[in-house]
């Protein structure tokens, strides 16, 4: 088996994750991280061992591909420097602040034939793998999303709407349901709350004149949620990404044993499903091995993490205006 030399850019919360998951993997070397931060740095090295670099430049000359973990604003800069550099990256979601800086990142790697993973992690969740198995965009009509989190004074961004926060996470799994259909009408609502930027949003997309969807964000709610709802003819799933549990309600129409007066009626039946957990981190990590060493597809590349900045972007201006 082939291991593939790695490093991570940035150690904040979701970049030590991945130096945690890298570390415990055999298909990589994780040859060390960068962070500006010193303190940071310092606690990621006395918690996992490995090597601190003084640069990002140091880093990338040691290294086949790179974990991009900084602040989204400097995703353009930092994913740029790597493919000037030669090597593949997964870039922490957003792919980028604006859509032209995201297809300036594509067009970077593309032209080096390098490859490019996004990390919007949720489609790495088994239980939207499951779901995924089980529906056909063709059968699709109506999908519903609600992702809900209490508010925090320190552990939300809030210099961004929940739209570029949370809501981004949804509108990418709702594409992927899609797959193959293009959004043909947009509609966004929101309120600001408890910062002074949007803080619960509703949007409404619509796909082929066919089938839409309504994804709901909050970061101002009182419990936590994280429920897609897929509706067909035949039916409907319901997915729990916190509970880890899929439910399929389908309908019957059933009488039984008609001779009798008190014969039952049977309007649907519910199937109950827990999925086997697996942590979505190490699955996507996995993914963009077999990407960069196997030459599989990218499971989430740039041109994914691009369509979910351009239907944000038109939710922002919706929601903000």
């Amino acid at each position: 088996m082939k291991t593939l030399k790695v490093g991570v850019i940035g150690t904040g919360n979701m970049g030590r994750n991945h130096v945690r998951n890298l570390a415990a993997e055999k298909k990589f070397e994780l040859a060390g991280f960068y962070d500006v931060n010193k303190e940071q740095a310092s606690e990621t090295l006395q918690r996992y061992g490995t090597k601190a670099f003084e640069s990002m430049e140091a880093l990338l000359d040691e290294v086949e591909a790179v974990v991009i973990a900084v602040p989204s604003t400097l995703h353009k800069e930092v994913a740029l420097l790597a493919a000037e550099r030669g090597v593949h990256a997964l870039v922490e979601k957003p792919l980028a602040t604006t859509n032209e800086d995201a297809e300036m990142i594509r067009k970077a790697f593309e032209d080096k034939k390098l490859k490019l993973a996004v990390g919007h992690i949720e489609r790495f969740n088994p239980v939207f793998a499951e779901l995924k198995k089980l529906v056909d965009p063709e059968d699709i009509f109506f999908i519903e999303v609600c992702r809900y989190s209490p508010y925090s004074n320190s552990g939300r961004i809030t210099d961004t709407s929940v739209v570029e926060d949370l809501m981004i996470h949804d509108v990418d799994l709702v594409c992927a349901l899609m797959e193959g259909k293009e959004v043909t009408s947009l509609h966004g609502r929101g309120e600001s709350v408890r910062s002074e930027r949007t803080d619960f949003a509703t949007c409404i997309m619509d796909f082929d004149g066919k089938a839409h969807a309504v994804v709901n964000a909050s970061r101002v709610s009182q419990n936590k949620v994280r429920t897609i709802t897929v509706h067909t003819a035949e039916g409907c799933i319901c997915a729990d990404l916190l509970a880890k549990t899929l439910e399929i309600y389908k309908s019957t129409n059933l009488t039984m044993d008609q001779t009798r007066d008190n014969s039952c009626h049977q309007e649907g039946i519910v199937q109950k499903f827990y999925v086997p957990i697996e942590e979505p981190l190490r699955a996507e990590l996995i993914a963009f091995y077999e990407s960069v060493v196997n030459n599989a597809p990218v499971a989430v590349g740039g041109e994914a993490g691009i369509n979910a900045i351009k239907i944000c972007e038109q939710v922002v201006r919706r929601t903000e205006m």
